[in-house]
């Protein structure tokens, strides 16, 4: 990837006399929203502040934290990668393995051997000590001795995040309703952090599936988050100092966490962003007043209060916001030397339809806040004993009732482009059946009808696109389904273009838009067009969007396509 430098000065001496001439660039000052390729997973700030550290699918994006301007990105294989600030501006980055990289560089190299599914999030706890956790299990790597110095292997659900508290410890969540705290001092035994207001018996929203910490290099406060929309927070010693529970009208899963000595921010889905206070105010008492506060050590001086000075109202116990854009995560910085009223929130969020994304900054107190309602919540009953005379259920019998079809017919890989653009797109070619699973260009198609479809199987659907820079291409739409009563919502659908080196198909994914030498922002946004979608299919599938059904969009790129030289099979 190229190097995104800021643009010079340059000074030119002419021949006749050497006199000196002065070439001044336009500077790159600071802008209000920055453009990204993909729609950001993660903000971090850096150590020394002048940095922020934006993770993306398959790349992480090094901005300049004034002017919000991109200085490099470094390039990465994976789909959801998490990062780590270590030493020196070291960057320590997990995923399916675990990658070393710098703010200074645009490389990263694989480190250590057999971390795959331990290494899925990756927090920095100690200068020299690394915590991942993921599906396999949880790990410590000593950073000095490049090695594991503990290596749990886990048979229960996968982790979800993990981040380092204040005296050293790791702190993750496996979307359960208890967060383990990892101690590296006695590994042998994960201490267990919930909230106050939880059942007795597991119940799925309240599982915690979101964790944060105040601002600060290491982070004074853990937060937590589950999916009621319920959140807590720690004191420095991870004890529960605080909860609360929203009043839920929607869907309450927290997307992101950030907060500081006064508030905690929460980030949920459709721009709604809330906070909720942690302490009031200190305000000092007039001088002569003989009542003496409870003043803490290292805490910052309060204003004092005039003899005729009213007191300030209390703030209120929550607030709740709309933002004018949808966001998907965010981090809150705090300006060196300013007072309770100077905070800024970095938020990233989708843009075109997810397919691109953009970085942008929001004033806390420019925004309008409204109160927010608080209440309890409901717990669930432990279940009553068993019945000791009762009969033992039925054991559960297994079906036999085929979900999918058995294909054996070419490869995705050989289906012929002439089948979408040419006279065999005439003949009725609506759509194929291949599976939902295994290699993508390697999963067998059969031509089959709908009655003989069943809720496994996976639609292949023939379809025309033009992407931004403006060539239409051919491509397929991997639709798969899943039965009714699958738990969680069906995938999502995938698109798969043809290349030109080589020329083939290829999904529309960043690694396989690098190996094709093209950049995220000559694809997309992209225009789609389906000549038609089959009804009534069996199975759960997620929505094709509407816009895509238009056979006059699709007859007209297919006819484009067949004029142009730039696209050939």
């Amino acid at each position: 990837m190229t190097r995104r430098t800021a643009p010079r000065r340059r000074v030119v001496v002419n021949g006749e006399g050497g006199a000196r001439r002065t070439i001044l660039a336009p500077s790159a000052g600071p802008r209000d929203e920055l453009a990204l390729d993909d729609c950001p997973l993660a903000i971090a700030r850096s150590a020394d502040a002048r940095h922020l550290i934006i993770t993306l699918p398959y790349e992480v994006w090094i901005v300049d934290a004034k002017t919000l301007n991109a200085q490099r990105t470094i390039p990465l294989t994976m789909a959801r990668p998490s990062v780590a600030e270590g030493w020196e501006g070291a960057l320590w980055i997990g995923g399916q393995h675990l990658y070393r990289a710098s703010l200074n560089a645009t490389s990263a190299t694989k480190t250590g051997t057999k971390l795959g599914g331990y290494v899925d999030h990756v927090s920095l706890i100690r200068d020299d000590l690394l915590c991942g956790v993921g599906a396999q299990g949880e790990l410590l790597w000593d950073i000095d001795r490049q090695g594991p110095v503990h290596k749990r292997k886990s048979t229960g659900p996968h982790a979800v995040e993990v981040v380092a508290s204040a005296d050293g410890r790791g702190v993750f969540c496996d979307g359960s309703p208890t967060a383990w705290v990892i101690d590296p001092a006695h590994p042998e035994g994960y201490a267990q952090l919930r909230l106050g207001a939880t059942s007795p018996v597991p119940v799925d929203h309240e599982g915690i599936v979101c964790l944060g910490r105040t601002e600060g290099s290491r982070g004074g406060r853990v937060l937590l988050g589950a999916r009621d929309g319920a959140v807590a927070w720690t004191s420095r010693d991870l004890r529960l100092a605080g909860e609360r529970v929203p009043t839920a009208k929607r869907d309450m899963t927290p997307l992101a966490l950030a907060g500081d000595e006064r508030w905690v921010y929460v980030l949920r889905r459709r721009g709604v962003l809330q906070r909720f206070l942690i302490a009031q105010p200190n305000v000092a008492k007039p001088k002569g007043s003989k009542r003496k506060g409870n003043k803490r050590k290292g805490a910052p001086p309060a204003r004092a209060q005039q003899p005729d000075e009213l007191e300030p109202p209390p703030l209120p116990e929550a607030q709740e916001v709309r933002l004018a854009k949808l966001a998907t995560c965010m981090t809150l910085v705090a300006h060196d030397g300013s007072d309770d009223t100077k905070r800024t929130l970095l938020l990233g969020g989708p843009k075109a339809d997810g397919q691109l994304g953009r970085l942008w900054t929001v004033e806390v107190e420019s925004l309008e806040w409204q109160d927010l309602r608080l209440s309890q919540r409901t717990l669930a009953e432990p279940p009553p004993p068993p019945d000791p005379d009762a009969e033992p259920p039925a054991p559960q019998r297994p079906s036999f009732i085929a979900t999918k079809n058995k294909l054996a017919g070419p490869k995705i890989s050989e289906i012929c482009v002439d089948d979408i653009v040419g006279s065999a797109r005439a003949r009725g070619v609506d759509y194929w059946l291949t599976h939902g699973s295994g290699s993508l260009l390697d999963r067998p198609t059969e031509r089959r009808s709908k009655q003989d479809t069943l809720p496994g199987d996976a639609v292949l659907l023939p379809a025309m696109v033009r992407f931004c820079e403006g060539t239409a291409r051919p491509a397929l739409i991997v639709w798969p389904g899943v039965v009714e009563d699958h738990e969680g919502p069906a995938p999502a659908p995938r698109v798969l273009v043809w290349g030109d080196a080589p020329r083939a198909w290829m999904a529309l994914e960043t690694p396989q838009i690098r190996a094709q030498k093209w950049s995220r922002t000559d694809v997309f946004p992209i225009q789609v067009a389906v000549a038609a979608v089959p009804e009534g299919l069996p199975g759960k599938r997620q929505a094709l969007d509407p816009k895509w059904v238009d056979q006059a969009h699709f007859e007209a790129l297919a006819k484009e396509c067949k004029k142009m030289l730039k696209v050939l099979w």
